[in-house]
């Protein structure tokens, strides 16, 4: 039976490696949240300040895109555990397992592959923004900061799905964030 669309489920590890994933991306997906409530807190405190007469937080937009990016990255790694990416299985919905779990498996390692590229790229990127002195306009944050805290969470969805891609091609192996 299929779980309601929204409804999460809990993670349940099967061994000492899915354990520590489990861990690293809980924190990461805390973290997130915690960085996100803080935006909520500045934005508030901007809205509020500007309504009230005394001035909004300086830069508030700059920091708010910075930090959404960062917050929305860090919990990439513990949906990609979960399994639960956006995923087209309207063709492999009704395979028998054998077939299935094969077909799931290409999709995991092209998806740990195009997330190293990515962490690649956006390694490049902050050196580059590094050497350059980029900054933002009105708090001059350097842009290679938060470029930068984008590369941890993009490695470590990496990590979580060539572990789910090794969990699809062995059998006997229980895949990380399927519902029993």
């Amino acid at each position: 039976m299929q779980d309601p669309m929204g409804m999460p489920h809990e993670l349940v590890e099967h061994d000492r490696v899915e354990h520590y994933l489990i861990i690293a991306g809980k924190a990461m997906a805390i973290s997130g949240g915690v960085l996100f409530i803080a935006l909520i807190v500045m934005s508030l405190v901007s809205i509020i300040g500007r309504k009230l007469g005394f001035g909004s937080v300086n830069g508030d937009i700059e920091l708010m895109q910075a930090g959404t990016a960062v917050a929305a990255t860090a919990f990439l790694p513990y949906c990609t555990l979960l399994g639960e990416h956006i995923k087209v299985d309207f063709f492999t919905e009704k395979m028998r397992d054998s077939l299935k779990r094969p077909i799931d498996g290409v999709a995991e390692v092209l998806f740990a592959v195009v997330s190293c590229l990515l962490a690649w790229r956006t390694i490049l990127s902050a050196i580059a923004t590094h050497e350059s002195q980029e900054v933002t306009t009105l708090v001059s944050l350097p842009l290679w900061i938060p470029t930068a805290l984008l590369v941890p969470g993009l490695m470590l969805m990496a990590v979580c799905a060539a572990y789910r891609a090794y969990a699809h091609f062995h059998p006997t192996k229980k895949i990380p964030g399927a519902r029993s």
